[in-house]
């Protein structure tokens, strides 16, 4: 159901989007603190929980992160206990970056209630109206540039 011109809602829509990021992103600010992190550190931890163990490289795509910065993140994280390096069986001159599973369980445990009253919120709505808001947020994730690239 594509319209050419804009919804009524998107001004609405967008806001809360807005204001989503923003919440998200300060209280995930809060959590590095309380664990002694750079929220960058936390947003390259919370890609490795997505993706799995996988290549600084790609890292550095997902983050938009230069390779010296995933290097700086990595070395953080790696001193902190957080992640392990080890070789890449697929590739043997690349490496694999993994989270430690006993630190990645501390940090989920922290965010257990913010799950919770994610799962209330879900739990409003209808099968027909979740398939919805998955398709907006997978179409938004897909329509976004390469975290590389500078936005015009």
């Amino acid at each position: 159901m594509s319209s050419a011109a804009p919804s009524r809602l998107f001004p609405a829509l967008h806001r809360a989007v807005r204001l989503f990021i923003a919440g998200s992103s300060l209280y995930s600010q809060r959590m590095a603190e309380q664990f002694g992190l750079h929220p960058t550190d936390m947003q390259l931890l919370n890609l490795l929980e997505l993706l799995g163990p996988t290549t600084p490289g790609v890292l550095g795509r997902c983050s938009g992160l230069s390779s010296g910065g995933v290097t700086v993140v990595l070395d953080r994280l790696e001193s902190a206990g957080y992640i392990r390096r080890s070789r890449n069986p697929a590739d043997r001159r690349s490496i694999l970056i993994a989270v430690v599973p006993a630190r990645q369980k501390k940090l989920t445990a922290s965010y257990a209630t913010v799950q919770e009253q994610f799962r209330r919120v879900l739990g409003g709505f209808s099968d027909e109206e979740l398939e919805t808001v998955l398709r907006f947020f997978s179409a938004a994730n897909e329509a976004r540039p390469p975290a590389a690239q500078e936005p015009d």
